[in-house]
């Protein structure tokens, strides 16, 4: 008995441990496949414990909005340095995603006739 006992108690520290890694890793990475295969678990057991743990569920989907924002303000900063640089492709998908008057179909000043011409000029420093 003491030791039918133990051998669950040992179960449950490891399944408390890495519930707590893959919480980590969902912080950092918002995919159940990745954080799983991080923590050296399986999407089936994941997924069991999400269906049989609320609390842990609960905690797992705040852990991966957590991710997911983390992620957008990665993603974010990476577009404000292209456009820095000058990459027309990251202007144009900033102003198109956030100014009324440059959004798809708009045209320049919101008329649907005009196409955006967006000319850049580099400086040839030697």
């Amino acid at each position: 008995m003491k030791t039918k006992n133990r051998k669950k108690k040992t179960i449950e520290i490891r399944q408390a441990t890495e519930k707590t890694k893959i919480i980590e890793e969902f912080k950092k990475m918002p995919i159940v496949q990745i954080a799983c295969e991080r923590v050296g678990v399986s999407r089936a057991t994941y997924y069991r414990w999400i269906e049989n743990d609320s609390i842990f569920r609960e905690v797992a989907m705040n852990a991966i909005s957590d991710g997911e924002s983390f992620i957008s303000d990665k993603s974010e900063g990476q577009l404000l340095a292209l456009i820095g640089e000058k990459h027309f492709g990251a202007i144009k998908h900033y102003l198109e995603t956030h100014n009324e008057k440059y959004s798809r179909g708009k045209g320049l000043g919101g008329r649907p006739d005009k196409k955006i011409r967006i000319i850049m000029l580099h400086d040839n420093e030697d």
